[in-house]
């Protein structure tokens, strides 16, 4: 009997130790095997043992529950297939600390349908570049990611300086926007731009982020568009971009760029079974409702604010596209 008591407690104080692993340092359950000299399946069964004796105790923050609601009440509102919300810590978040909470949340949602064989397309933006950046190692065995654009200079060297993600990433050779229509034309007739625009075709899931139709967005202080241009396009009913193209609030496209993109056309992305918007800020609201009334996203991560200013619109937005509505796609199972 007392070897038995000695085993047992042994066992109990080896699950505590897997769920302090797990639970307050942040490791996956293969890294905490690893740590334990025990196999996966014994750090799942550990977890399970800790949480049935009660020393793992999971609990919803009363903070968190109204970001809860929102997400259900967007997703029925929009016919989405997911939403998230990021809960906020106060409105006017600096952008770079915006866009950092809304990636934790970006990264973490896209790697539960990561698995050997995925293809993910991948429309460039900051918020984009910073969800990759923050998938672990541990979900991106096998997987390719590809570029739906052309790119963006200063995205693509800090998703070039990530180790992990440089040999999985297929760029395309050639920036998103160019000088003119005839040298975009040039461009698309190279096998280098079009064989990684036809990978994209193969590619189950996409996350893409938006901008605003302001002279102080994303679009100009990257470059690929001037304050000249964002006023004009914004005068002819553009409320925001997304691959290089303008959208107004019903999604449609206005024509200012398209002839001078090197990407898949915006329809292109609906024919894409599972694709992420992400994006957030009460600046970017009238951005996000335009996508959404274009059926351009089926999973939507954003935080409180833009939540707020989504549901405080006053006209109901147009049904997505039926083709999202009858996709599934079932999450890998954990590694």
């Amino acid at each position: 009997m007392a070897g038995d008591d000695g085993a047992r407690e042994t066992t109990d104080e080896l699950a505590v130790r897997a769920a302090w692993l797990y639970y307050v340092d942040g490791l996956t359950q293969a890294q905490v095997a690893e740590r334990l000299y025990v196999s996966r399946p014994t750090v799942g069964r550990l977890l399970d043992r800790a949480r049935s004796a009660g020393a793992v105790r999971i609990e919803i923050a009363t903070e968190h529950l109204g970001s809860f609601r929102l997400a259900r009440e967007i997703q029925d509102r929009y016919g989405l297939r997911d939403v998230l919300v990021v809960p906020s810590s106060g409105d006017g978040l600096p952008f770079a600390e915006r866009n950092a909470r809304l990636a934790v949340a970006g990264a973490t949602y896209l790697g539960r349908f990561l698995h050997p064989g995925a293809v993910v397309g991948v429309a460039w933006g900051d918020t984009v570049q910073h969800t990759l950046t923050q998938l672990p190692e541990s979900v991106l065995d096998g997987v390719t990611f590809t570029a739906l654009t052309g790119g963006i200079d200063y995205i693509s060297k800090r998703v070039l300086a990530s180790p992990s993600l440089a040999g999985r990433l297929r760029g395309i050779p050639a920036p998103l926007i160019v000088s003119t229509a005839s040298v975009a034309t040039l461009l698309r007739q190279e096998a280098p731009v079009k064989d990684v625009l036809a990978l994209g075709g193969q590619a189950s899931i996409a996350i893409t982020s938006i901008g605003a139709a302001v002279t102080d967005g994303s679009a100009v202080n990257s470059g690929i568009a001037t304050v000249d241009e964002v006023e004009r396009w914004a005068a002819a009913g553009a409320v925001g971009d997304m691959l290089g193209e303008w959208i107004d609030a019903d999604g449609a496209v206005v024509d200012a760029t398209s002839d001078r993109r090197i990407g898949i056309p915006l329809d292109e992305l609906r024919s894409i079974d599972h694709v992420i918007g992400i994006a957030g800020g009460r600046q970017k609201v009238a951005a996000i409702a335009g996508a959404l009334a274009g059926g351009y996203f089926d999973v939507l991560i954003t935080d409180e604010e833009a939540a707020d200013g989504l549901l405080a619109m006053s006209t109901r937005p147009h049904a997505a596209d039926p083709s999202h509505e009858a996709a599934t796609v079932e999450p890998a199972a954990e590694s």
